[in-house]
């Protein structure tokens, strides 16, 4: 008797947490308004890029924020569909891995429409994540600075990518 209670108790827990295991698989994607206030509120200044991405018709939007001294930057990418940023984020991610040095941390992150990657590398530090059909990238940046990685941590952070 004792043990058929335990093994109800034990299945009502786990068919509990099925529900929040499974929307936490997901993430919501951002649009570039919000990065735009984001980037504003942290003193970056804003550009649109997206004319460089004439020839990529899979890129819609693309926009940079940056500090004045230009010391650092975090890009921000709409892109056409979910597919194409994954196959972008697949692409960059092969890039990045092809930067490995003879010191290097990095972490990986998955999930049903969500991706993300970190890597610091010979003095470098890079963040790449997709989510849907949007792409999040921090380009190479000297790791060594403490206060810059701190910035664009926390910008990821707030910016919930």
């Amino acid at each position: 008797m004792i043990n058929r209670i335990k093994k109800t108790l034990a299945m009502v827990l786990v068919l509990s947490f099925i529900p929040a295991l499974l929307t936490s698989c997901t993430k919501t994607p951002s649009d570039t308004q919000s990065f735009k206030e984001l980037a504003n509120s942290k003193g970056l200044v804003i550009y649109d890029i997206t004319f460089q991405y004439i020839n990529a018709p899979q890129i819609k939007q693309a926009t940079v924020a940056a500090p004045t001294d230009k010391s650092y930057q975090i890009e921000f990418y709409l892109i056409t569909d979910s597919d194409s940023a994954r196959e972008l984020f697949q692409a960059h991610s092969k890039v990045m891995e092809d930067t490995i040095g003879n010191s290097w941390s990095g972490s990986v992150s998955n999930g049903k429409n969500y991706a993300r990657r970190t890597l610091t590398t010979d003095g470098k530090y890079m963040y790449l994540s997709y989510i849907e059909n949007t792409i999040l990238y921090v380009p190479p940046t000297p790791s060594d600075n403490k206060e810059i990685i701190k910035a664009i941590k926390e910008f990821v952070e707030n910016f919930h990518y």
